[in-house]
């Protein structure tokens, strides 16, 4: 817990120190591609856990809109190895099958792992990348707090 508290105070004045001196970049422990800033965390939690730990850090859970971006955090989650999954900001919740982005962005882009998303019991709702599809390929999940996951967070530059 208190490895958790330091790393958010850390991305903090990260963040702080970087308008101060009028610099666009990424707060500490975000890595830079394009225009957005990726937090890839290092803890587990629900995805309503996942989604409020990335609004405090002035951020969001991820919306991947195009194969590159894909490719960037595959490859980065592949060489990091450490999870077997992350939480992705998407779901379809409002509606079986429309698969929206939080804040209700369509989905232009996806990569589906083969026969997915398939709601398996009715019960699968949100976005995941698992490693055990194809190296992080997409998979839907159970929203439960139950189901606990690495996330992947997003600040726009």
């Amino acid at each position: 817990m208190r490895l958790q508290i330091l790393a958010v105070l850390l991305c903090s004045l990260a963040s702080a120190t970087a308008v101060y001196s009028g610099r666009k970049s990424c707060p500490l422990g975000f890595m830079q591609h394009k225009k957005s800033c990726y937090w890839f965390s290092n803890i587990h939690g629900s995805f309503a856990e996942a989604s409020a730990y990335c609004s405090y850090m002035e951020s969001h859970l991820v919306r991947i809109n195009n194969k590159d971006e894909d490719g960037f955090l595959r490859s980065y989650a592949v060489r990091r190895g450490k999870a077997e999954k992350y939480w992705l900001g998407a779901t379809d919740l409002n509606l079986e099958g429309r698969w929206l982005w939080e804040g209700r962005r369509p989905m232009v882009y996806s990569n589906w792992s083969p026969h997915q998303p398939d709601n398996y019991k009715g019960k699968e709702h949100c976005l995941e990348m698992k490693r055990a599809y194809s190296n992080y390929i997409w998979n839907d999940a159970s929203c439960h707090g139950y189901s606990k996951s690495h996330f992947i967070c997003e600040k726009e530059i």
